[in-house]
């Protein structure tokens, strides 16, 4: 079983990432919570906040056998806010033209 790539990101990042994941909660392309991230197949990122609980980060690094890669965000409040939420700290992003997006704001170039 393969774990996930973590990728420990920093507060600047989370601010880029920000706007594109307020469009994808409109358009579909995201799920908030962990439960919602359990339910959902086919995810190409999870945006996890440091503070959450050990045992729940290691149980989203077994998504990695899916292709799932880890952000480790200081805070996913910054995130969440940008679509009205406070009280998120798991955030999955579906594979699909959202995650490409992620992807190139993400890129070293940025």
């Amino acid at each position: 079983m393969a774990a996930a790539e973590i990728r420990r990101l920093d507060a600047d990042a989370a601010v880029r990432l920000a706007p594109l994941v307020a469009i994808g909660c409109r358009s579909g392309a995201t799920v908030v919570g962990l439960s919602a991230v359990r339910r959902t197949k086919k995810l190409a990122y999870v945006l996890l906040d440091d503070e959450a609980a050990p045992g729940t980060q290691r149980e989203l690094a077994q998504l990695g056998r899916w292709g799932t890669q880890l952000l480790h965000l200081p805070s996913v409040a910054v995130v969440a806010q940008s679509f009205g939420r406070a009280d998120v700290k798991i955030i999955g992003i579906k594979r699909g033209t959202l995650a490409q997006g992620i992807a190139a704001k993400l890129a070293p170039s940025n």
